[in-house]
């Protein structure tokens, strides 16, 4: 007899909409584990309290390092969309969490399906990866307000003993500091690549802004070509173009491309690029153009990861305006969860579940308005969907 093997994953159910849709895609993944492996695998899923939830049944703290705790030992989560705390606290309980559990690489799997709209004509081959890195660049700059003593001082320093004197106006003026090391660099390069070798994808792009930034996004380049250099085997066309050696077959191209030719020709011709490679700003602005390229952020998954560690969720937010109305679209929270099943090795059960997701998009043409405002603006339940989801996946031979 075969041993049961049971995977421990923790489930935040969010805020908004969150409640609503989380529990009805748990069921959703324990359907689909069960007709694929019937009781030999298994999940089982520890609730965790985070946000405005966490906040209303304790002590009004909404990030409970209880919580934290269990995310490192557990190290998968599915979690749902989050709030910030009104008035104070974080700027967002994911970049918390992000820097709490050094969760550096934020990817996002951004594919077209048959039957979600899309502004391209040409959209039907998009099929890109984005990996995004979160603990240095903009969104983890150290901001100073204007008119504060630090940010006086800091002016000071550059002027009179840096001998800095670029800034126009000093009087009123608010400070950023970007950030941009070595360890970060190579470490987002390293999952990026390795994602594209075991994935057999065909090109990776490293995205940089170095007319610019020449000392940071510049570097960034850099050290990214160097590391692909040093760790990698690399092979030349006569033509110049370099190539990822993929001991399964299909090398991968190498390029660089400055983040203005990517957001002009991810409009134009989306089909150039497989496995992107950003700083934070850039992958940020990346993923939200991709992904409006493919029906909206109602259907894209995202993944919070570091070399251990891996939260699922939906890229999208709570949704307040439409909680409590039944009409939550779950696609971007299913996908979600056939990206944690493929994390944890359920490769059967991941793809039976994609297959039914897509076929039932691909029917439901005409009613997957997927609106960042309305979410599903045709009336279609979030239980409805569920239930035909769960109707299409094949059954096993």
């Amino acid at each position: 007899m075969a041993m049961k093997n049971t995977h421990m994953v923790g489930f935040i159910e969010g805020d908004g909409i969150g409640p609503e849709v989380m529990p009805l895609v748990r069921e959703l993944i324990n359907h689909v584990v069960n007709v694929c492996y019937r009781g030999e695998q298994t999940i089982s899923w520890q609730p965790l309290l985070l946000g405005e939830q966490a906040a209303m049944s304790g002590d009004g703290e909404w990030f409970p390092q209880s919580t934290v705790s269990a995310l490192r030992e557990l190290k998968v989560a599915l979690k749902g969309p989050m709030s910030s705390a009104i008035g104070g606290g974080f700027r967002s309980l994911n970049i918390a969490l992000r820097e709490e559990l050094d969760l550096f690489c934020n990817m996002r799997v951004i594919k077209s399906l048959a039957g979600l709209p899309s502004p391209l004509k040409n959209a039907a081959d998009i099929d890109l990866v984005v990996f995004r890195e979160c603990s240095e660049d903009s969104f983890a700059s150290i901001e100073l307000g204007a008119n504060t003593p630090d940010a006086q001082r800091l002016i000071e320093v550059l002027e009179q003993e840096l001998g800095y004197y670029r800034l126009r106006f000093v009087d009123d003026c608010a400070l950023a500091i970007k950030n941009c090391s070595k360890a970060a660099t190579e470490r987002l390069v390293q999952r990026a690549v390795d994602y594209a070798l075991a994935h057999n994808r065909k090109k990776l792009t490293v995205v940089h802004k170095s007319n610019a930034w020449q000392l940071t996004e510049g570097q960034f380049q850099r050290w990214a070509s160097d590391f692909i250099t040093n760790h990698y085997e690399l092979k030349s066309s006569d033509d110049g173009a370099q190539f990822i050696v993929n001991p399964q077959g299909g090398d991968i191209v190498v390029e660089q491309m400055m983040l203005d030719q990517v957001m002009q020709r991810l409009a134009q011709q989306p089909q150039q690029f497989d496995v992107l490679v950003c700083n934070n700003l850039a992958g940020d602005l990346i993923s939200d153009l991709a992904t409006s390229l493919i029906g909206g952020v109602g259907i894209v998954p995202s993944v919070n990861c570091n070399n251990e560690m891996a939260l699922f969720e939906p890229s999208h937010g709570p949704f307040r305006r439409i909680a409590g109305s039944g009409l939550a679209n779950p696609s971007a929270t299913v996908w979600a969860g056939i990206l944690m099943l493929e994390h944890l090795g359920m490769h059967e059960a991941a793809a039976s579940l994609w297959s039914g997701l897509r076929d039932v998009i691909n029917a439901h043409d005409a009613l997957f308005q997927l609106d960042t405002r309305d979410s599903l603006n045709q009336g279609v339940s979030t239980t409805h969907i569920i239930a035909a989801i769960e109707a299409a996946i094949p059954m096993p031979a």
